[in-house]
């Protein structure tokens, strides 16, 4: 018998141990203190494609024709800012479809940024307590939304938190 049997009849044999990646499950971290709570439980970090609804689109896709507005940086930009009954979101005027959800009270082109070879656009939003920024990844309109509490000043000048 070969050698390379051998090791490939041991190996087969014993028992071997597998270990992906340990992912500490984190509940929340506070913006204050930056103490990190702990999540109860286990975290998952796939799932199951069983639980997607594809026949329901993630994006609900109003017709252009039935927004009430835009508003456009330039005449050649790919994205704009469309309204309907009071809200905003984000519209892509070479795709025909929206991108993001029509939910924001404010939005504003902010810029655009070429990473790694692929282009990105973003655009600002604030709310009463909150700002944030929405990236929009221009080869698949995958987006992703960041938002984080605004800050005051309290009587002795510095920034906190809202």
């Amino acid at each position: 018998m070969s050698m390379k049997r051998v090791f490939l009849m041991l190996g087969l044999l014993s028992a071997m141990t597998v270990c992906g990646q340990e992912v500490e499950a984190v509940d929340s971290i506070d913006l204050r203190t930056g103490v990190i709570r702990q999540a109860k439980g286990s975290a998952v970090d796939t799932i199951h494609t069983d639980s997607i609804d594809c026949a329901k689109p993630p994006i609900p896709q109003i017709p252009f024709s039935k927004l009430d507005s835009l508003t456009i940086r330039q005449f050649d930009d790919r994205y704009c800012v469309v309204w309907k009954d009071g809200k905003c979101g984000v519209y892509d005027l070479l795709k025909e479809k929206n991108v993001t959800r029509i939910e924001y009270t404010s939005l504003r082109y902010a810029f655009r940024k070429r990473i790694e070879e692929e282009y990105y656009t973003y655009f600002a939003w604030e709310e009463e307590e909150t700002l944030g920024i929405v990236s929009i990844a221009e080869a698949n309109n995958q987006f992703m939304t960041i938002a984080m509490p605004k800050k005051e000043k309290d009587e002795d000048g510095k920034e906190t938190l809202k």
